[in-house]
């Protein structure tokens, strides 16, 4: 099974339980509202009214929904999961959103194989670039979609990485688990900063939210199913929750 499957499968599985557990917005680093969640990054994204926007690793479309109804952009969601887009149609349909949110079944290290070059002005990834086997095979195709003075937005998790080598074998024990338990790849910032400037994208800002996080619906969904990350440690961060907003120069 290629790593694509396995995560259409994870998928496939366990979206009725972050249904359930987290709402239409699966994502792990939040405030307890989804709307205070969105919010927020509907500001620091940054849209502006009318663009058209790439949404990578969408998920059941509660983000694209949220983002083309509050700011009236047009918004193509990706996500490999035939459960998440069956639920993410049935969403839009219900919302009257046809016209302008369209959600389709597809691998995003082959972007270029469903969107036209230059066609966006923006592709959003929500935690999802952390699911790429190459996240900078993705990162190139995404580069070729989007415009000059387009816009790449990232919030993802970001393996620490320390002098201390007791440290550093909790982290990786700890980021092993994770990536086991929720067929993850956890990022490395080096790396994706890098291919980014090798892209033509000027950085705008690499920042911390501005909000807390609320670890229990994470952990909710950790106790539904079983999943023990800190198992022998007592809880750390082996990873930090990182936002990164860039432009593309030409």
């Amino acid at each position: 099974m290629s790593k694509a499957e396995e995560i259409a499968s994870y998928y496939d599985r366990t979206t009725e339980t972050y249904l359930r557990i987290y709402g239409e917005v699966i994502q792990a680093f939040r405030p307890k509202s989804n709307r205070k969640l969105l919010s927020y990054l509907r500001s620091s994204i940054g849209f502006k009214k009318g663009q058209k926007i790439l949404d990578a690793g969408c998920g059941v479309g509660g983000p694209a929904v949220y983002f083309a109804n509050k700011v009236n952009v047009s918004i193509e969601g990706v996500t490999i999961s035939d459960v998440q887009v069956e639920k993410a149609n049935e969403k839009i349909r219900s919302k009257r959103l046809s016209s302008r949110v369209n959600i389709q079944k597809g691998d995003f290290h082959h972007l270029s194989q469903y969107f036209s070059p230059l066609d966006f002005d923006g592709a959003i990834f929500l935690e999802s670039l952390g699911h790429a086997e190459d996240p900078v095979k993705v990162l190139n195709e995404a580069a070729q979609l989007v415009k000059p003075n387009g816009f790449i937005y990232i919030k993802d998790f970001f393996k620490k990485e320390s002098k201390d080598e007791a440290f550093q074998q909790k982290v990786e024990t700890v980021i092993g688990r994770m990536n086991d338990n929720y067929c993850y790849n956890t990022l490395r910032l080096i790396p994706v900063i890098e291919t980014l400037r090798s892209l033509d994208f000027e950085i705008e800002f690499i920042k911390k939210f501005d909000f807390d996080d609320d670890t229990s619906i994470r952990a909710a969904f950790e106790e539904d199913q079983h999943i023990e990350i800190f198992k022998g440690f007592e809880e750390f961060w082996p990873a930090e929750w990182l936002e990164i907003r860039c432009t593309k120069t030409r």
